[in-house]
């Protein structure tokens, strides 16, 4: 375990905004809170607060919420140790952990740790190994200098089938975690289990996440030939998803904040040679499709994608359907085509990095590219040839949730094929989009989950409770009895705040269930808005514990007309009673308080 006191190091050491604003840079100051649009669920209007003053986060749209552990925790999919642990290294806390490290107990930072010493031993095996003197020659033929090498940590998986699995149980790690790193293959022979590496005789490219953690690995065959993919990558596992990783992603991030945009390649030498070229905004996609989530991602930091794809009809055809992708998460799409039989490694090397700076600067918008491929394949002067332009033209604007952004694309598209605007809209509004299939998981992922919805008055004396702790816990505590809260995680989190401050809710946070965090992550950011229109926080709370006293009394008065233990003569005294009571709450605090005081010294059961 992690002492305590080392958590609330990295605590105090981090400024949810700052860390926040890292990963979100449309983080915005808006009045005493800052805003941007929720990363966890789809909105149009900013709905994700963090507050400053009380470190916490929560989103009004979808409910998340809570400290800034927890924000990693969500944004990285991670659990709570994995992510203390990242922030740890942001702040320079070095963690002791309680018992020795957490090496055998099967969680993410097993997994992060073997990928770590998996990428150093190939990377070993590369610069020493004479097994692996052909990796060295062929990468010195890419003209891949030391440097370079060093800088990718670039290895080399040698051809023996167990050369990886040998060195990592000798430093503990068992074939079970091996297996669910994806660094190892189980074979079941002669009913027995045995396990060999997955990588063998490949030159080893490792991927990382955000934050530059190894995740997984791209192995790309040495001898050209053998009969086997020229590309492996990692399977899925529970660090390395490949609808959600771009390589070099973690080297790009910060350029393309700056730049407000990203250049998408296919490779990992091109993406590499566009960074020692000084293209450092530069990603690729590993030759896998590019996806929604690849989308968001880039979106989080960019406005615009330059994509520069391998100019055959395959790459024309992703590019198109990338295109689509980007688009619909309202980015600004271009398309560069390359000169035939060239990348963007061998141009870069044959003529220079300026020649594919000049093609990214004048690469045309997405809608042209279309419009050019189509020329390039069909005959548009025909009026089948025409229809399919027109076709392909009209999915592609369709996609583009911005209507002040189809416009001009509609525009741009008519004075193209020499059609009216206006016929051009209509055909628009008449057809239906070409939609691509949505996978079973994608589905699963954007689905949003119904927020549960709490007592609004409840939450708001909670909110009192928590911003004018001072003025409002005496009035709870002396004269609203907790049962008197119909809500159980409301009236769980008032008993706390009967006993501790305010400061326990975020010291503690991660002690509480899901729901509990959520409930606290709302009522710290959201301060109560009525106060400055109804008076002060006090005589707001008055108001609340006047109408939650009025609510048990006629939930009282309900269950005493359907008694039938009691006579009528108990039954008119109690219902007068509380006739009485009621008509004493209606007259406001000061009429009301006399009679509160004399039923809780009298009444046991409130």
């Amino acid at each position: 375990m992690i002492p305590k006191e080392q958590i609330e190091e990295i605590r105090a050491r981090c400024n949810i905004v700052d860390v926040v604003g890292a990963y979100l840079p449309e983080l915005r100051r808006r009045g005493s809170t800052h805003k941007c649009n929720c990363p966890f669920h789809k909105e149009k209007t900013p709905s994700f607060t963090v507050n400053d003053a009380r470190q916490i986060f929560h989103c009004f749209g979808c409910g998340a919420g809570g400290d800034v552990f927890k924000f990693v925790m969500d944004y990285e999919k991670v659990d709570f140790v994995t992510a203390v642990n990242i922030l740890a290294e942001k702040t320079g806390v070095e963690i002791v952990y309680e018992g020795g490290k957490p090496e055998n107990s099967g969680n993410k930072d097993v997994l992060f740790k073997l990928h770590t010493d998996a990428a150093t031993f190939y990377h070993r095996m590369l610069l020493d190994s004479p097994e692996c003197e052909e990796a060295r020659r062929y990468l010195e033929e890419r003209d891949l200098p030391l440097e370079i090498i060093k800088d990718w940590q670039i290895g080399c998986a040698p051809q023996g089938w167990e050369e990886l699995r040998t060195r990592a149980r000798k430093k503990g790690y068992s074939d079970e975690q091996m297996e669910a790193a994806g660094l190892v293959v189980p074979s079941d022979r002669g009913g027995k289990t045995s396990y060999y590496d997955r990588f063998r005789g490949r030159i080893m490219f490792p991927i990382c996440d955000q934050m530059g953690r190894v995740i997984g690995f791209s192995g790309r065959i040495m001898n050209k030939a053998e009969k086997t993919a020229k590309y492996v990558n990692s399977p899925e596992t529970l660090l390395f998803k490949k609808n959600r990783v771009l390589f070099a992603f973690d080297k790009a991030r910060k350029p393309i904040v700056e730049s407000r945009q990203a250049i998408v390649v296919e490779g990992q030498i091109d993406a590499i040679r566009c960074h020692q070229a000084g293209l450092s905004n530069v990603v690729a996609s590993q030759g896998t499709a590019l996806t929604e989530n690849h989308a968001k991602m880039i979106k989080r930091y960019a406005d615009e994608v330059v994509l520069v794809l391998d100019a055959d009809a395959a790459g024309v055809k992703a590019a198109l359907s990338s295109s689509e992708i980007f688009i619909a998460n309202e980015l600004s799409v271009r398309v560069v085509t390359l000169p035939e039989n060239e990348d963007p490694d061998s141009l870069i090397k044959n003529q220079g990095k300026e020649v594919l700076l000049k093609l990214v600067e004048e690469a045309p918008g997405a809608l042209d590219f279309l419009i050019d491929a189509f020329q390039r394949s069909e005959n548009i002067k025909t009026e089948a040839g025409r229809m399919r332009v027109v076709k392909a033209v009209l999915n592609l604007i369709r996609h583009c949730p911005s209507a002040s952004r189809r416009d001009p694309m509609i525009h741009a598209a008519a004075d193209r094929l020499n059609i009216s605007p206006l016929a051009l809209s209509q055909d628009l509004r008449r057809t239906k989009p070409q939609q691509r299939p949505v996978k079973k998981d994608e589905e699963k992922e954007n689905a949003i989950v119904p927020q549960k919805t709490y007592p609004r008055q409840e939450t708001a004396l909670l909110e009192l409770l928590v911003h004018y702790y001072h003025d409002v816990h005496p009035l709870v505590h002396d004269f609203l009895p907790p049962e008197h809260l119909t809500d159980p995680t409301c009236r769980k989190l008032v008993d706390v705040l009967m006993l501790d401050p305010p400061e326990t809710l975020t010291e503690a946070f991660h002690e509480f269930d899901e729901a509990t965090q959520k409930v606290i992550s709302q009522v710290q950011v959201e301060e109560s808005r009525t106060i400055d229109e109804e008076g002060s926080a006090a005589d707001l709370a008055q108001r609340y514990i006047l109408l939650f006293w009025k609510r048990a009394l006629e939930r009282e008065q309900q269950t005493l007309a359907r008694s039938t233990d009691i006579s009528n003569e108990e039954r008119f005294k109690e219902t007068t009673r509380i006739r009485h009571d009621l008509h004493a709450l209606s007259k406001g605090w000061n009429d009301a308080k006399p009679m509160l005081e004399a039923r809780l010294h009298k009444d046991v059961e409130f």
